[in-house]
């Protein structure tokens, strides 16, 4: 489907000579603020040879005729001072200034969901030499509608394409290259639509994955376990170096530039968790404990590991080895540990501690998922007069 003007003129009348006393070039536009159209004229008078005017002429009639039918609109010039820019430049220009903002991983996803738009754009039909005020409400509500037709694109992943696309065009609207987001007004999905399907493991799967990690994969077994007993997250993970990780103490350092809250934290390692610790290689502290390896191995190096590869060994490996369904994600690690450990009798507050958050309510969310069962303490209560 492509979105180039395919019924005539609906936002333009195309330039025409008019010669008399006075020669000019005339054309309309649509007016975006009151829907009607708005005449524009160029006088060529000064140029004495009416030979030489009309070909100068000819020269500005296909000239603007390009613009026009590009999108190109003199009223929204001044609206917006960089309308004339071209949406390719505007979305290299978000990704240098962003580049030099945001962290890595949030780069990397701000660089998938624009190569996803510019294949989307080249594939429906513009080149890069469309104007950043030509993309509509109409050609945004057409992206969304093939990202929401993609099947293996949930409720979820819809919103977040839309939320970041929302977030690119307001910072295209500051920064002058347009003046209405096409995006603002399509709808997210429901939140009914959108909730987890991450589940807690029960005592049998959790027993099932470390035994199999624990002949297969001891180093992936850590990295589970600090999932599992720190209540690390994937990128933190990911981020660690070998000199964040004091045995003697039984502590892991999570520095605060690698963490959520930004906030330097320590995460206490269980007394169980401490035999399967003696895999890892700690003696170049700089080196990130898990790096990038070709074979899933995750050995410690001097290339940092995606924590999406962490993610796809759980997915491409583990999920099939264990017999685990799509509602158990790694993630999942960190909701089940935390239940059991308030579960085993563990203060909350302990664990709020361990997991770093801000607040009782917070640890609160994350735990009782295991199933809806009556409390015994409360079986017995009686306050019945």
């Amino acid at each position: 489907m492509f979105f180039l003007k395919s019924s005539a003129y609906i936002d333009y009348v195309p330039p025409k000579l008019t010669k008399g006393k006075v020669w000019y070039i005339s054309y309309y536009v649509r007016n975006p603020e009151t829907g009607k159209l708005k005449r524009f004229r160029m006088k060529i008078n000064r140029i004495a040879s009416s030979r030489e005017r009309l070909a100068v002429a000819k020269i500005l009639i296909v000239r603007i005729n390009e613009q026009l039918a590009l999108g190109w609109n003199p009223i929204m010039e001044k609206i917006a001072p960089k309308s004339y820019c071209r949406l390719d430049d505007a979305l290299e220009s978000f990704l240098t200034i962003k580049g030099k903002e945001l962290e890595g991983e949030t780069m990397r996803v701000y660089n998938s969901y624009v190569k996803i738009f510019r294949e989307w754009l080249q594939s429906h039909g513009y080149d890069k030499q469309m104007y950043a005020c030509s993309f509509t409400k109409a050609n945004a509500m057409a992206f969304m509608d093939d990202v929401d037709e993609d099947e293996d694109i949930s409720a979820r992943t819809f919103n977040n394409y839309l939320k970041f696309l929302r977030a690119l065009f307001n910072w295209m609207i500051d920064k002058g290259y347009i003046s209405t987001n096409p995006f603002a007004e399509i709808k997210t999905k429901p939140k009914k639509l959108t909730k987890k399907i991450r589940r807690i493991m029960t005592d049998e799967e959790v027993a099932r994955l470390f035994g199999y990690l624990h002949k297969e994969h001891r180093i992936y077994l850590v990295m589970c376990l600090m999932c599992y007993c720190c209540f690390m997250r994937p990128k933190e993970i990911a981020l660690l170096k070998c000199s964040d990780i004091d045995l003697p103490r039984q502590l892991i350092h999570i520095r605060g530039e690698i963490a959520k809250n930004d906030n330097d934290s320590y995460r206490t390692i269980p007394d169980a968790m401490m035999q399967y610790m003696d895999v890892l290689d700690l003696s170049v502290p700089d080196n990130y404990l898990f790096s990038e390896h070709h074979d899933f191995s995750f050995r410690p190096g001097k290339l940092q590991v995606c924590s999406r590869q962490i993610a796809r060994y759980w997915a491409d490996v583990v999920r099939p080895k264990c017999n685990f369904n799509m509602n158990l994600q790694f993630y999942s690690l960190k909701d089940t540990g935390m239940t059991n450990m308030v579960d085993s009798g563990v203060p909350l507050t302990f664990v709020q501690q361990q997991a770093d958050h801000s607040s009782i309510a917070m640890t609160a969310i994350y735990v009782g998922k295991r199933g809806r069962q009556a409390n015994e303490l409360l079986k017995g209560v009686d306050i019945i007069k």
